[in-house]
């Protein structure tokens, strides 16, 4: 998707909402690229996803690779997770205390979010 909003310089190659929270995939095909993407200020605070991941191809990335509270999907033939909380419930910040979720819940920027979804909607008002 790689779409940008007014008032944020992230970039998401894949954002999803759910009514509780946001889930951020960046895609890596390249160390380079992974590494280059690590030092990005919103990788720390801030930025879009409250949970967040790096999709890449099967050993490209280790998990000692990720900056804290990152996910890692693999993909050869499928998807798949080989760091992350378990299950399907994707909670929001409140909820996560006390789950395997806790350690991987991010406090995004909900303005660069709504910015991001309003943007999508005057896309979508313009086709």
């Amino acid at each position: 998707m790689n779409v940008w909003a007014f008032g944020s310089r992230e970039r998401a190659d894949c954002i999803g909402f759910r009514q509780q929270c946001s889930v951020l995939i960046e895609v890596k095909v390249s160390r380079a690229d992974f590494l280059a993407d690590r030092k990005k200020p919103e990788r720390f605070s801030g930025g879009f996803g409250n949970y967040r991941f790096y999709l890449a191809p099967a050993g490209l990335l280790d998990v000692t690779d990720l900056p804290k509270g990152w996910g890692l999907l693999e993909y050869q033939r499928k998807v798949e997770l080989v760091h992350g909380p378990s299950g399907n419930i994707w909670p929001s910040e409140k909820n996560a205390i006390g789950t395997d979720w806790q350690e991987y819940i991010h406090a995004s920027c909900q303005e660069a979010e709504r910015s991001f979804l309003y943007t999508l909607a005057r896309k979508q008002q313009s086709v």
